[in-house]
């Protein structure tokens, strides 16, 4: 099971996405591919922003495409991973690296789930007993 973060949603709806990502999806099995409630609002919050100074539903669109195609594959964000979510940054940022609240969200999750997180960030996650992988480098 892997996780996408928001970047990797990013990046595979641009009009020339990166080939690196490409030939990743290419090789992941679809139903191995999921999306957390985290991101979720990410994305929504992207999409209300982007309506609220441009008037257009591009994202919206892109939002709802992307809600019919993960439909039954989106990780919730549930008690055991608030908990976590806790846990998570008080100890990042007793070592001198805070976590972002959402960050830290998404990463709970995915430990919860046992999932791996896909993301361009790894940097933003190292640490936390989570498994990366960055498609940007290739399958």
């Amino acid at each position: 099971m892997i996780v996408l973060d928001t970047n990797i949603i990013s990046e595979i709806t641009k009009a020339a996405p990166d080939r690196n990502v490409l030939e990743w999806f290419a090789v992941s099995p679809e139903g191995d591919i999921y999306l957390c409630d985290t991101v979720l609002m990410e994305q929504s919050f992207g999409a209300e922003r982007f309506w609220l100074r441009a008037g257009s539903r591009r994202y919206y669109e892109t939002f709802e495409r992307l809600l019919v195609v993960h439909n039954g594959r989106v990780l919730p964000f549930d008690r055991w991973a608030s908990i976590e979510t806790g846990k998570l940054r008080a100890r990042r940022e007793n070592i001198g690296r805070p976590i972002s609240l959402q960050d830290a969200m998404i990463a709970a999750t995915c430990l919860a789930h046992g999932a791996t997180l896909a993301t361009r960030n790894v940097k933003d996650f190292e640490g936390l007993d989570l498994r990366l992988v960055n498609p940007f480098e290739g399958a």
